[in-house]
């Protein structure tokens, strides 16, 4: 299996056969926001979402990025069982979405852009 990565549209994937298991994120500056996973029922339960995300984080990592995790499996199981990443994260939520609200340590940002004037 092989890791293949698509920074324009921000994915890691593993195409398997007609299927793909998927990182999904969004990057702005020097934070990713890896907001979700997805792996085909037919594939699940033998490790691939563990490989695609030490993949991404090892990327972070080499990159110089910190991680917000979003995903709640990322944020809960994946890092009980990988704790190396805590250095990377980047606690707070990320926007990832035009019109979300975004909340990294030092940055709020409202809904409605006049109420940041």
């Amino acid at each position: 299996m092989k890791i293949e990565h698509d920074p324009k549209k921000q994915e890691f994937y593993i195409d398997l056969g007609p299927y793909r298991a998927i990182l999904m994120y969004a990057g702005k500056d020097e934070v990713l926001d890896f907001y979700h996973i997805y792996v085909p029922d037919p594939y699940r339960r033998r490790g691939i979402s563990g490989k695609i995300l030490v993949h991404a984080f090892e990327y972070a990592k080499k990159e110089g990025y910190k991680v917000v995790p979003t995903c709640p499996f990322i944020a809960g199981d994946f890092l009980k069982r990988f704790p190396q990443y805590q250095d990377i994260i980047c606690p707070g939520e990320f926007l990832f979405a035009h019109g979300k609200k975004s909340r990294l340590p030092g940055k709020i940002r409202s809904r409605n852009p006049k109420d940041d004037e």
